[in-house]
C-alpha cells in the first residue's frame, strides 16, 4: 500500500501525532509526506518516509494542481490523507486519478470562520469526492452533517490524541494560587467571560493569579477589560510560548479553563488532562465530549461567568476534590486520547479500509 498524508512538519501536538501514525504506517506500507512547512519537530519522522515539500506558499494554485496531479502518477497512492488546506486540492486531484480511498480529515467547526454561501457550496460538493471523512469529536461530525450535507455512513469519529507528558513534568511544583488559560485571543474562546468570572473569584482568594497564554485580535480589548474590573495585578499575559514553556504552565497551574464558545474537539482540554492537572471547561460542543462533569473535570454553563466563578471556587475550597479530578482526568486521557492509544485504533481503521477496498 502507499499512503499520502499532509501536514505541516512542526512543532506542535498535532505534527507529534502525525509523524507518529505515519511512522507506524510506514513499518508495512510505502508513506509519501506532503508539507508546506518543515520546521524542527518533536519526533523524527522514518527514513524511508518520502518528504515532498509544496512548490507554492498557496495551497489552491495551478502549480499547486500540478505538482500533485505529477506525484499522483508517479507512486500511484492507493490512500490520500489531507487535512486542513490541503483538502481541496487533494481531494479534486485523488478523484480526478480515482485513487481508491480519499479521506478528508476535518478538526474545525464551520464556526470558527466566516462563511459566505458559495464557499459553502464549493466545499459541500469537494467533501463528497471523498470515500471518508474523520472528524475530531461528535460535534464535528454533526456539524459536517448538518452544514455540508455530507451523509453520515461516510464519517468516522476518531479524537486528537498527544502524547503523555506528565512523566517529564514530575518535578514540577503546582501552585495552589494559579489559574491558566491557553490558546488564541479571540471572541470565539469567551476570555471575556473567564476574566468577569476571575474578578468574583478574586473576592473570595485574592492572592490568585490568572495566567494567559496565547495571542490574537482582542488582546488590547482584554486588557482594558482587566483595568475595568480592576483584576490587573493578578493577571498575566504572555504571549505566544513555545511547547515546553506550555506544558510547564499546565502542570503549575492548580486548573485550566477552556471557556470557549464552541470548540471542535479541546486540544487545550486532553493537553492539560496528560499533565495531571484539573480541567474545567464550558458545557458545549467538543468539550463537552470529553470532561466528564465532577468525574474527570468540571463543566460550567456556557458564557455564564457566575457559574464559571462557582465551579472554580468548589475546587479552591476542597483540594482533595480537585486532586481526585486531576487524577481522574488524567486516567481518561490514557484510555482514550493518548497518541499510542490513538495511533492503534488509527491505524486498524485504515487497514480495515483497505482491506474493504480490496475486496470490493
Amino acid at each position: 500500500m502507499v499512503y499520502f498524508i499532509s501536514y505541516n512538519l512542526m512543532n506542535n501536538s498535532t505534527a507529534d501525532y502525525f509523524i507518529a501514525l505515519s511512522n507506524k504506517l510506514s513499518e508495512e506500507n510505502k508513506v509519501v509526506v506532503i508539507t508546506s512547512k518543515i520546521r524542527k519537530t518533536n519526533i523524527k519522522l522514518n527514513e524511508n518516509i518520502t518528504i515532498l515539500k509544496w512548490p507554492t506558499k498557496r495551497l489552491t494554485t495551478w502549480k499547486g494542481f500540478r505538482f500533485l496531479y505529477k506525484t499522483i502518477r508517479q507512486y500511484k497512492p492507493d490512500t490520500m490523507i489531507s487535512m486542513f488546506s490541503f483538502v481541496n486540492l487533494f481531494l479534486i486531484v485523488g478523484w480526478l486519478l480515482r485513487v481508491n480511498i480519499r479521506v478528508a480529515w476535518i478538526r474545525t467547526l464551520s464556526s470558527q470562520y466566516a462563511q459566505k454561501r458559495y464557499k459553502v457550496c464549493r466545499k459541500s460538493l469537494v467533501y463528497g469526492l471523498s470515500t471518508d471523512i474523520i472528524t475530531n469529536s461528535n460535534a464535528t461530525k454533526n456539524d459536517v452533517i448538518t452544514f455540508f450535507r455530507i451523509p453520515e455512513s461516510k464519517i468516522t469519529v476518531l479524537p486528537n490524541s498527544v502524547k503523555d507528558y506528565s512523566h517529564s513534568l514530575q518535578k514540577i511544583i503546582t501552585s495552589t494560587e494559579s489559574l491558566l488559560y491557553v490558546g488564541r485571543l479571540h471572541p470565539s474562546k469567551g476570555v471575556d467571560i473567564l476574566l468577569h468570572s476571575f474578578s468574583k473569584l478574586l473576592e473570595r482568594f485574592p492572592n490568585l493569579n490568572l495566567v494567559i497564554i496565547g495571542q490574537g485580535n482582542i488582546l488590547n480589548d482584554l486588557v482594558k477589560l482587566t483595568e475595568s474590573l480592576d483584576i490587573s495585578k493578578n493577571v498575566f499575559f504572555l504571549g505566544e510560548k513555545d511547547k515546553e514553556s506550555v506544558l510547564k504552565a499546565y502542570k503549575m497551574s492548580y486548573c485550566t479553563v477552556i471557556p470557549s464558545y464552541s470548540e471542535a474537539f479541546g486540544f487545550t482540554v486532553i493537553e492539560a488532562m496528560s499533565t495531571s492537572t484539573c480541567v474545567i471547561g464550558a458545557n458545549n460542543t467538543g468539550i463537552k465530549e470529553i470532561i466528564k462533569h465532577e468525574e474527570t473535570g468540571l463543566l460550567f454553563e456556557t458564557g455564564n461567568s457566575v457559574d464559571l466563578a462557582l465551579q472554580l471556587g468548589r475546587i479552591f475550597e476542597d483540594e482533595k476534590f480537585r486532586n481526585k479530578l486531576a487524577s481522574n482526568g488524567y486516567q481518561r486521557f490514557l484510555n482514550y486520547f493518548e497518541n499510542t492509544y490513538a495511533i492503534n485504533r488509527d491505524i486498524k481503521f485504515f487497514k480495515e479500509k483497505s482491506l474493504y477496498d480490496k475486496k470490493v
